[in-house]
């Protein structure tokens, strides 16, 4: 999720007091498109909107030998970022918006993937598919 050069990082919260920064996102519910899954998930987190999702990339995440996930990543413009809201305060301690190039370290596995790619959001027509396997 995108707004005037910057993006949405979610702070989950941790029984440890380690964390690791991420983006909105979840599962796909039965029935849903990859695109009406990101919707709604930025909606049930964040409270906020998303316009004109673009599909960016993908991730393959192993995070060990019995656990692995892939993750499709859209970039969407947010209309409203003055009303995000902190709709799981039980899994997030907080949502802050920052420039892509601030976040360097103590990045959740998917995120970390995604950053090691040549993404860079914000580039519209001239940004390609990025993928990471």
């Amino acid at each position: 999720m995108t707004h005037q050069q910057r993006v949405l990082f979610g702070k989950p919260v941790v029984a440890s007091g380690e964390f690791v920064w991420q983006l909105p996102g979840g599962w796909v519910e039965l029935g849903e498109s990859p695109e009406q899954t990101a919707n709604r998930e930025v909606a049930e987190e964040t409270g906020l909107e998303l316009n004109e999702l673009r599909f960016v990339g993908l991730t393959n995440n192993k995070f060990s030998d019995q656990d692995q996930s892939i993750s499709i990543y859209f970039e969407g413009e947010c209309s409203n970022p003055e009303q995000t809201h902190n709709r799981e305060p039980g899994r997030c301690e907080q949502w802050i918006w920052m420039q892509w190039q601030e976040l360097q370290n103590n990045l959740y596995l998917p995120l970390q993937l995604l950053k090691d790619t040549d993404y860079q959001p914000f580039l519209g027509d001239q940004c390609g598919v990025h993928v990471s396997f």
